[in-house]
């Protein structure tokens, strides 16, 4: 199955604008943290302002984006958001006020909302149904390996390059990204029968989550999704926190834990690559109870001695990471196989807006329980 579908010139091209996309995303992040908390010295409240501006387009407008998918050329849709991404970058290049740099992330993440349902629909225009959990699997492969990569990669070109040569780097890697998607060659998607459902349909920007709710399996995955999500982003806040009250801690030993999540969620990709899934997405049953038990592990084992806790956290990380991506890829791949081609960009859609809500609660709720 994986043979054929390296064969398959267009997925080869869609992943390989993943790819150069996908680290260029990382690569921004860095330097936007550079620029803003180094160089400019931005406090807490400037800090959170520049979360918002990344995060609050694609709760506000993917859904939107999601009903543009299923309308226009997708291809098309992703090359015109790559080309605006690098023109956000540049802008944010050479902004030389905090509000510059908010207006131009907010248009950053505005296209990312664009590209994120158009990119879940060519996927499945290029990819047999045959295929899909594997190309799912390889994708999110790239976007592990590009948490792991992406920083350190970042850090060392910042060190190499300086802020601005990061942004300009970042914004090669979008035009790169937007230049390789002309190579795909997608099926024309078939348009559907304009009954007048359907053109009261086309109207209505709640589609992709009445679609999935229509579906018990789907509603709850998404519920449990979303809730992994929320659950993942309050203990992201508060591990790093814990982790500096843990006697003899130190940033290297926080820096291994970052890293055995982000290879927990690589392996989980490989695994689940290959694995057969059912339908009745027995893994969403399973990982939010790992994810649960790891949570309370890190919170209540602050006061081991430190040489246990050296061995014992990165393994709990290490699983906390894997059972994130053990529900991520079963889900996306049973909405794949569920949801008609015609109506993919909508239910993505949907699903970037809510998993990106649960995000922002998450990071909300962390830093208020922080305090």
């Amino acid at each position: 199955m994986k043979h054929s579908l390296f064969k398959n010139h267009s997925f080869l091209f869609l992943i390989s604008a993943q790819t150069v996309s996908n680290l260029g995303d990382w690569l921004h992040l860095v330097a936007l943290f550079a620029l803003v908390a180094f160089k400019w010295h931005a406090d807490p409240i400037a800090m959170a302002g520049i979360t918002l501006c990344m995060v609050l387009p694609s709760i506000l407008f993917g859904s939107p984006a999601g009903w543009l998918a299923d309308r226009f050329n997708r291809k098309v849709l992703m090359s015109f958001s790559d080309f605006a991404r690098c023109g956000c970058v540049l802008g944010i290049a050479f902004s030389v006020s905090l509000w510059q740099v908010y207006i131009f992330l907010f248009f950053l993440g505005f296209f990312s909302a664009v590209f994120t349902p158009a990119e879940s629909g060519l996927l499945r225009q290029v990819v047999g149904e045959n295929q899909i959990q594997a190309a799912i699997g390889t994708s999110e492969m790239i976007n592990n390996s590009a948490k792991i990569i992406g920083p350190v990669a970042g850090g060392a070109l910042i060190s190499l390059t300086g802020i601005k040569g990061a942004f300009y780097l970042d914004a090669i890697s979008f035009f790169l990204s937007a230049l390789l998607l002309f190579g795909i060659k997608a099926p024309t998607l078939q348009s559907p029968v304009k009954s007048d459902l359907e053109h009261r349909e086309k109207v209505s920007l709640t589609e992709g989550f009445r679609f999935l709710s229509g579906f018990p399996v789907l509603k709850i995955g998404l519920i449990v999704f979303c809730t992994m999500i929320l659950a993942l982003q309050i203990s992201d806040s508060q591990a790093m926190i814990l982790i500096r009250d843990i006697k003899n801690a130190t940033v290297h030993f926080a820096s291994w834990c970052i890293a055995a999540s982000g290879f927990g969620m690589l392996t989980a990709s490989v695994l689940f690559t290959k694995i057969k899934l059912g339908e009745k997405l027995i893994t969403l049953k399973i990982s939010p109870a790992i994810l649960g038990l790891g949570c309370i592990m890190v919170s209540t084992g602050t006061g081991w001695p430190i040489g246990i806790i050296e061995a014992v956290y990165p393994c709990v990380f290490f699983l906390m990471g894997f059972s994130f991506t053990m529900a991520v890829i079963p889900f996306d791949v049973l909405v794949q196989k569920k949801t008609p081609e015609t109506h993919t960009g909508r239910v993505f859609g949907t699903i970037n807006s809510l998993s990106t809500l649960a995000v922002l609660v998450g990071i909300l709720l962390g830093g208020s329980l922080s305090e």
